[in-house]
């Protein structure tokens, strides 16, 4: 069981059920039942967003380093650098790879 917050009554852990995005807005009271006590109550909600740096030494002079995103059809498939997410088209070579690569 998802232990989403605390009952104000009871204090027991209650799990939000977001069945058709129920719950998930901010700025707005959300009632709901106590599954333990069977009070109602309201809740908030606060989204938090977390943001994660790693180092890009091809956008500072250096190389791209590409790895294949094979997509069906193949044919389609992109070049993405691994530092930043540059996507190219595949030279004819490393077209000819990624064909290979997945028969």
């Amino acid at each position: 069981m998802s232990k989403d917050f605390k009952c104000p009554y009871c204090e027991r852990w209650q799990e939000v059920c977001h069945d058709d995005g129920f719950g998930y807005a901010e700025d707005e009271f959300h009632e709901m039942e106590c599954s333990g006590c069977g009070k109602s109550l309201v809740f908030t909600t606060t989204i938090t967003y977390d943001y994660v740096a790693t180092k890009a030494d091809c956008l500072n002079g250096g190389e791209h380093k590409y790895k294949a995103v094979t997509i069906y059809p193949v044919k389609y498939s992109k070049m993405r650098c691994t530092e930043c997410g540059l996507v190219r088209l595949p030279t004819d070579q490393e077209r000819k790879e990624i064909e290979e690569s997945v028969k």
